[in-house]
Order: structure tokens, then sequence, then C-alpha cells
């Protein structure tokens, strides 16, 4: 095999790779969450309306919820904090409405069952605070979770597996002998 043939074969599996995880990791990327959002409740606030999730005083709330705040200006992780304290993986802001900015945060972990939990944030230099209360069944992680906190490594996984199934056919493929050229050698 010359090397022409090794560069074709070599950007061959390095496409393969590529659109194998894309093909698999894109499509968990975009429809599965490791979280659950919580129903909202709208509250009015020194004439401000918020949208809060999950809404104060609930019960029964997942232990994978995020904290959903929606006002005219988006919250700041460091307007944020929720006693007892847990850590914070992320927050994504996103415009809802021409004037208002709904801001999710993300526990970097599952809630402790049974808890009651405060929220406060401030949210254009007032602050806002409200209690829920988590459930008492412990955390059982379902697939959605399995598959959006593991959606790299399956990803990586499927295009590991496609790129070496498509390898060895071409490997095999090269090797078989041409058959004119098998004929024109037994017939001298």
């Amino acid at each position: 095999m010359n090397l022409s043939n090794r560069l074709r074969t070599a950007l061959l599996l390095l496409a393969v790779f590529a659109a194998s995880f894309l093909l698999v990791f894109l499509p968990i990327l975009l429809t599965q969450s490791a979280y659950s959002t919580p129903s909202n409740y709208l509250l009015v606030h020194e004439g401000m309306d918020l949208t809060l999730g999950p809404p104060p005083n609930a019960t029964d709330i997942p232990l994978d919820t995020t904290i959903t705040v929606d006002a005219l200006a988006s919250a700041a992780l460091n307007d944020l904090h929720l006693n007892p304290p847990v850590p914070f993986a992320r927050e994504y802001s996103e415009s809802s409405s021409p004037l208002t900015y709904q801001t999710t945060f993300y526990p970097a972990k599952p809630l402790e069952p049974a808890t009651n939990y405060t929220v406060d944030v401030t949210i254009l230099g007032a602050p806002v605070s409200w209690s829920f209360t988590t459930t008492s069944e412990s955390f059982k992680p379902g697939i959605s979770f399995l598959l959006a906190s593991n959606a790299l490594w399956i990803g990586l996984s499927a295009a590991a597996l496609a790129t070496t199934i498509i390898g060895f056919a071409v490997w095999f493929r090269r090797r078989k002998p041409n058959r004119t050229q098998e004929n024109s050698r037994s017939n001298p």
C-alpha cells in the first residue's frame, strides 16, 4: 500500500469517526436532559412580575430539579444563594419575552431528599426569597439522566466501534487478491 492509499484510508476513517460521533452525540445532547424542569409560579414582588421555579412552598420537588427565575433582568449565579448550600454546575440565561429573561441554575449534584431549601436571589437590587421541599424518595436516575450525563462517552464509543468496523472492512478488502490478477498468475 503506497502513501497515497494510506492517506486516503486515514482520511476515510477520520471522516467515519467524526460522522458517527456526531450522529450519536448530537441527538442525545439535543433531546436528553440530566435535570428536571420545575413548574413555575408567578409572583408580584415590589411591582415586578417574577416567575419562579420551583414554586414557593412546593413539596415533593424532584432531587434533580433546576432553579429558575424569570424577570426583567437576568439573575447571576453570584446573586443566588440556596440554603442549605448546594454547588451549582452552571447557569443559562435566555430571553423569554421581549422584556424578560429566564435564568436557569443547574445544581452540580442532586438535592438532598426531604429537605426544605430556601432560595435567596437579588433581582434589580431587590431581594427575593422563597422555599420549597424536595421529595423524600432517594434519587433514582432515569434513562434521560444516564444518556445526558454520558453523552460524550456514548458518542466516543459509538465512533470508535464504527471506525473499527470500517477499518477492518477496508483492510480485508485490500488483502483480498483481485480475481483478474489471480487468473493471470495461474494461466502463464
